[in-house]
């Protein structure tokens, strides 16, 4: 049976209702920042008017390098359910999902990287999602694994910097929250209780797919990721925003760019696209409570934050009309890609 134009416009319309809502609440809650921090207006404006070009393109062209790291972890998890997947595929996969992130609350845009790597494989997209959050704990492992190795990089520089309480304790919540994630993952990829006892597999296809994908990588390939490949994203960006802060004359050290870095992170729990607002309340307050005035560490989080954004999603939206997409319209891209995912999910 096929859809009345009423009901294929339904799923549309609740998107960006909770895109509108999400967006809201970022907004909000950046407001009560400004407000708390008592954020001077022309202080800001005047801090953004006169930020050196220079750091910020090098944020910009680290972005694309993030995106690049952030990709070879999640090719290199793929590989098994995908032996032939060239880097590039990853690449403009994990492209796509960040100008969709950028657009739907809740990270949607994870889910339609996915999608669109499927239609361009022909894999079960449960495989798929099911490598998608191995990569999605695996990077939340290498936040916390790279925090040691920020620590020893601060002893030896000249200040002898020690990492704040508060980044103690937000790291070791998180910790608790990703051994439990783990564990089930372990379970859930593991071959036992997959069939009967006459040898028929148990569940739903798409439900054991999904499994594949999380048993996909062997032990030696999950070392490799979660040793090597997990941390260099979160190390890199240390080093660009510690770069990127010489904007405004900031001159961040390591740490406190680590200390940022993990804000924005703990900022994502409020469900906003492109996580407005969020994160620059979030990165606004931790570098508040490491010694920057609040004005200018607003108008730093908000340039970095732009850097990052604007050129990912314009270089996304290239791709995807150079590969024949529509971006708005009757056909467009949300429409095409934006299914629901619980039908795509035996295919």
């Amino acid at each position: 049976m096929t859809d009345t134009p009423a009901a294929s416009s339904t799923p549309a319309r609740h998107v960006v209702v909770r895109a509108l809502l999400g967006a809201g609440a970022g907004l909000l809650v950046a407001g009560l920042a400004a407000a708390y921090l008592h954020i001077s207006g022309d202080r800001f404006v005047d801090d953004v008017l006169k930020a050196h070009p220079g750091p910020l393109l090098f944020a910009v062209v680290g972005g694309f390098v993030l995106l690049g790291f952030q990709s070879l972890r999640w090719w290199t998890v793929m590989r098994p359910v995908l032996p032939g997947l060239k880097f590039g595929h990853a690449y403009r996969a994990m492209l796509v999902g960040f100008f969709f992130n950028a657009l739907l609350p809740m990270r949607g845009g994870d889910l339609l990287r996915v999608q669109y790597l499927g239609r361009r494989t022909g894999v079960s997209r449960a495989k798929l999602l099911g490598t998608e959050v191995v990569d999605f704990v695996s990077d939340k492992w290498g936040w916390i694994a790279a925090f040691p190795l920020v620590c020893l990089l601060s002893a030896f520089l000249p200040l002898h910097e020690r990492p704040p309480q508060w980044l103690f304790r937000a790291l070791a919540g998180f910790a608790c929250l990703l051994a439990a994630s783990g564990s089930v993952l372990l379970v859930m990829g593991s071959r036992r209780w997959r069939k009967d006892a006459e040898g028929r597999v148990r569940g739903p296809v798409w439900l054991n797919n999904l499994r594949d994908g999380f048993a996909a990588a062997d032990w030696k390939r999950l070392m490799l990721v979660e040793t090597v490949l997990a941390p260099l994203p979160w190390l890199w960006e240390t080093l660009v925003i510690v770069v990127a802060s010489r904007a405004l004359d900031l001159g961040l050290t390591p740490m406190q760019a680590f200390g940022a870095l993990t804000a924005w992170n703990m900022g994502t729990i409020i469900p906003s696209p492109g996580n407005a607002g969020s994160f620059e309340a979030s990165g606004t307050l931790a570098l508040g409570w490491l010694g920057v005035a609040p004005e200018k560490a607003l108008a730093f989080i908000f340039l970095y934050h732009l850097a990052q954004v604007v050129p990912g999603m314009m270089a996304a939206a290239a791709l995807l009309v150079a590969e024949g997409e529509t971006l708005f319209g009757k056909r467009s891209v949300f429409h095409t890609l934006a299914e629901q995912p619980s039908t795509q999910l035996s295919s």
